[in-house]
């Protein structure tokens, strides 16, 4: 089957890249990602893995002076950064060959965190289309309350990063 002049993947090959990087996530779950070969902003953030399954992502995070605004809150910035890479993180669990990149993001900021607090990250993709993917993302405070909500929509492309190329 021809897509655009390129052969699409199978679904066993995205299946497998899926299950190989799940299992890379379970391994390093509960210890620092910055001890991993992960993206930059990823390893900066230094989260910590939750849960992972295709498609669902949880990550938690510890609110650093180098994360807050002026008035010692995490800055609505570092909020955004944390969604979109909640967001590319649970992009990755679905196994695709090519690089999903950000085409829109609607962030609504709900809620404040202070500095040395502990923060949730959750992603989430509601919808994979043939060429566009759609998620959400949520950011949580210490107690479960909402500080900040992201959807986005994220563009299929023939890229393959350098995690993927390492999978095969």
């Amino acid at each position: 089957m021809q897509d655009k002049g390129k052969e699409r993947e199978s679904k066993d090959d995205i299946a497998a890249r899926s299950t190989k990087i799940l299992d890379i996530f379970k391994a390093i779950k509960g210890k620092p990602v910055q001890d991993f070969p992960v993206p930059p902003l990823t390893k900066w953030l230094n989260g910590k893995i939750v849960s992972a399954e295709r498609g669902d992502v949880v990550v938690q995070l510890v609110v650093r002076p180098e994360m807050a605004n002026p008035t010692g809150l995490l800055h609505g910035g570092m909020q955004c950064a944390m969604l979109d890479d909640i967001i590319g993180m649970t992009s990755a669990t679905l196994g695709y060959k090519g690089f999903l990149i950000t085409i829109d993001m609607n962030v609504n900021y709900l809620g404040k965190v202070k500095v040395g607090e502990d923060v949730t990250s959750h992603g989430h993709i509601t919808r994979e289309g043939r060429s566009i993917v759609h998620a959400v993302a949520e950011l949580k405070d210490k107690d479960g309350n909402l500080v900040a909500t992201a959807s986005s929509n994220l563009l299929m492309t023939t890229h393959e990063p350098d995690y993927a190329k390492q999978l095969v």
